[in-house]
């Protein structure tokens, strides 16, 4: 029997938890429904004859427009879907699409990681939660971090891949206890506590999770936590000779650019891209951007933003004053700043700065780094009522002298500038 259209329509999200929940309330949901939209495995495992069904797959967003065009024709529709449908779930992908008048309806269900919690019998109140089912670049460096991280895997990133992304950032990390879990609540599932270094090297399927757990006491391997990504080493990083900046001069600028925990920050002629890579390590919720000219070294600062496991880092190839001045609403334009660092330029380097504080957010920073006489010239010359600091750097390094002796050497000179979008009063 055909039910009959209410008025407004109505789009029910059933979540799932790890299967299918057989009680009278979701029951009466779906026989309430014009048509039942989910996963194969789920409408598979619905024990009631359904009418019209349609299989979620690939295509989750022109499903979810096509549900919300017909409930706003009038039609009551049910979406079943695994876990919690609004933690990387197809409730999000609803939630972005809807109007304020659209009618929509979430039945709670646990996702797979409190599943999971609940197989192992330990709170999960202190976690921390990653997610790379989409494809996303792991944040491997923030999974280390963590005493206590989840993270969903995915067809890209498999729950043993995610284990030799966290190892290659952090070596250390090779006996921390782990839990590797897959296609929990089907009849295949499969759960596996080891130490990470195992976990590294046990085949599993995109439907798995890693949880990287507490260090216990006697387990002094699993305790070493990654350092904080200020002024590292320079074997840190891969780089042509001599393009890096120095570890002191780098936390040096990273302290003038006043990090904002969310934004974008540009790394202007980024050289081997150290500057932005412990911008972005320090600040996951920053989106930073490195630019260079040439393609081999935005290679190496892709190759340095997969050694420090870092997600929120995007390097490109081109020239910096031609990027930065494309107007905002270009198709190639970079989004604007709310920090550019600027560590070259050039003879160019009065029009780059002129472009980069044209799209410069209010109150935003920019900070520039000096070594030649020219470039020093240039910036005390450029609009000295929105500069806000000026430092002088002068490092020596200790090294060997006559094989038998240890000496202070000095390093280049260095000038760091600091100019406000506003004019400062």
């Amino acid at each position: 029997m055909q039910p009959e259209s209410p008025s407004p329509g109505q789009v029910d999200v059933i979540s799932c938890g790890i299967g299918f929940p057989d009680d009278a309330s979701t029951r009466a949901l779906l026989t309430r429904a014009h048509a039942v939209y989910g996963s194969r495995a789920l409408l598979a495992a619905c024990p009631l004859p359904l009418g019209e069904t349609h299989v979620i797959a690939a295509r989750a967003r022109e499903d979810a427009a096509a549900i919300l065009a017909r409930s706003r024709a009038g039609q009551r529709l049910a979406v079943l879907a695994s876990g919690d449908a609004l933690y990387h779930g197809f409730g999000g992908t609803l939630f972005r699409l809807a109007r304020p008048d659209d009618v929509i309806i979430h039945h709670a269900g646990i996702t797979a990681f409190q599943a999971l919690f609940q197989r192992l019998g330990r709170p999960w109140d202190e976690a921390r939660l990653f997610c790379v089912h989409a494809g996303e670049d792991i944040p491997a460096r923030q999974m280390a971090q963590w005493p206590l991280s989840i993270t969903y895997a995915g067809s890209r990133h498999t729950a043993d891949a995610l284990a030799r992304a966290v190892l290659a950032c952090h070596p250390a990390a090779a006996g921390r206890d782990a839990v590797m879990a897959e296609r929990l609540g089907s009849p295949d599932e499969r759960i596996v506590r080891a130490p990470l270094r195992d976990i590294a090297a046990t085949p599993c399927g995109p439907t798995s999770l890693l949880v990287l757990l507490e260090h216990e006491a006697g387990n002094a391997e699993a305790a070493i936590a990654p350092r904080l990504a200020l002024g590292l080493p320079d074997a840190a990083y891969a780089h042509e000779a001599h393009l890096i900046t120095a570890p002191e001069v780098r936390a040096v600028i990273l302290s003038r650019l006043c990090l904002p925990h969310w934004g974008t920050l540009w790394d202007l002629g980024a050289g081997s891209g150290s500057v932005g890579l412990e911008a972005a390590a320090l600040c996951p919720g920053l989106r930073v951007i490195g630019v260079e000219r040439k393609p081999e070294r935005a290679a190496l600062m892709a190759d340095n933003a997969r050694r420090l496991g870092v997600a929120n880092y995007l390097p490109l190839t081109g020239e910096a004053l031609p990027l930065v001045s494309l107007p905002p609403g270009a198709p190639e334009a970079l989004p604007a700043p709310d920090r550019i660092f600027l560590g070259g330029g050039g003879r160019e380097l009065p029009r780059l700065l002129a472009a980069c504080m044209d799209r410069l957010r209010p109150d935003g920073l920019l900070v520039a780094a000096s070594v030649t006489l020219q470039s020093l010239r240039d910036l005390l010359d450029w609009r000295p009522e929105c500069r806000v600091g000026l430092c002088r750097l002068d490092v020596a390094r200790e090294e060997s002298l006559a094989r038998t002796h240890r000496a202070l050497k000095p390093q280049n000179t260095i000038h760091v500038f600091s100019f406000r979008r506003e004019p400062h009063p």
